[in-house]
């Protein structure tokens, strides 16, 4: 009976599934919450709380029918089924909603429709964005909590799913003031979250000019000069074309710091595309003198190159889900057909263990390099 979760969770199945969760797939979403809201609060709320513990079961099904255990897709359809009624039911001033639950639900929901083959989850996308836009960081006050948690997820899931169709975000940043507080490591990746979704929205613009270019250059100069030295990779080993590593080993001290140099590689790329760089200065400038480049083409090569090394070094699931954007829209400027290669092996042996439909996006990568597709 999902509606009563601490009796559904006597059954063993359940019980399983929900510690799957606890366990593995909620640090998905704790990439950038130093609080761990996703790991410890939305556990603790979805014991009683049906809406909550229908998207908790219905995702982890899903991700072990994708991963390891077939059988349980009547499961997943079933829980799933039923948290979108609860969702449809919720009134506007409903205190899930105020609270974050609604929104942390809905996050839950648009992983289970990607694992499940639907790309272009919209239908949940669209109800979160009517309560993501209610977030007071909107006007410049971030929150702390499950809503804080839900908003910054909401907002990477948008800039996924922007990344990989080449399209605005659905949300309209033109108005947030860029985070200036950071108080943990992960506060600098939900800033640099916001500086990329600017980025995307503005490359879509008809009328940006070059001077709005400087402008955002500089912001990615003075982000990047405010990191502290440890969120740096702390080994970093080039790849080499005639050897079996073709992509660079970049290590970290946090999930949170590979992720953010992610987005900032995106970051770059977008600019490198829209500028014409002859150096990193004048792209705000990266402390990796390997990326040092000739041209243009040579520059997106080699973040995307970068943005492949920090995902398949350490192989940490929370790392990868956030890097499936990243790699979509930067690893079409890869050149070299053995590292093409690679990297669909690399992601092919990730499907085994966070399940996620990566067919899509070695097909459309297969297409932007000319490659046949088998």
């Amino acid at each position: 009976n999902p509606d009563s979760p601490r009796t559904a969770l006597q059954d063993q199945n359940i019980a399983r599934l929900f510690h799957s969760y606890t366990s593995n797939i909620s640090e998905w979403y704790d990439l950038s919450d130093s609080a761990c809201s996703f790991g410890l609060e939305v556990p603790s709320i979805a014991l009683d709380e049906p809406l909550l513990f229908c998207a908790v079961i219905a995702l982890s099904s899903m991700h072990a029918c994708k991963t390891s255990a077939p059988s349980f897709r009547k499961v997943a359809e079933f829980y799933h089924h039923r948290c979108v009624q609860f969702l449809i039911a919720l009134d506007a001033g409903d205190e899930l909603i105020s609270r974050g639950v609604a929104l942390a639900a809905t996050c839950l929901l648009r992983s289970y429709e990607i694992l499940d083959g639907d790309v272009d989850p919209n239908m949940h996308l669209r109800g979160a964005y009517s309560m993501a836009s209610l977030h007071d960081v909107l006007s410049g006050i971030p929150q702390a909590g499950l809503l804080g948690a839900g908003f910054w997820n909401y907002l990477r899931e948008d800039i996924t799913f922007s990344l990989f169709e080449e399209c605005p975000l659905k949300m309209n940043l033109e108005s947030t003031p860029l985070m200036i507080q950071h108080t943990s490591d992960q506060d600098y990746l939900n800033s640099i979250t916001l500086i990329l979704g600017k980025i995307i929205n503005m490359s879509f613009k008809q009328d940006t000019d070059g001077r709005q270019w400087d402008y955002i250059k500089e912001d990615l100069k003075s982000w990047r000069n405010s990191c502290p030295r440890h969120m740096k990779p702390y080994s970093r080993l080039q790849g080499e074309i005639t050897t079996s590593h073709l992509f660079p080993a970049i290590w970290f001290l946090q999930p949170c710091h590979a992720a953010i140099l992610h987005y900032y590689l995106v970051a770059m790329t977008i600019v490198c595309i829209y500028t014409s760089p002859k150096s990193l200065e004048d792209l705000g400038g990266l402390d990796l003198p390997e990326l040092e480049s000739q041209s243009k083409e040579q520059f997106l090569e080699n973040f995307a190159l970068e943005i492949c090394g920090v995902a398949f070094t350490a192989k940490v699931p929370s790392v990868l889900v956030n890097a499936f954007g990243p790699i979509a829209f930067c690893a079409r400027f890869i050149k070299a057909e053995a590292s093409q290669q690679e990297l669909i092996r690399q992601l092919l042996a990730c499907k085994s263990t966070i399940g996620w439909p990566v067919e899509r996006l070695i097909g459309d990568l297969k297409t932007s390099w000319g490659m046949d597709q088998e």
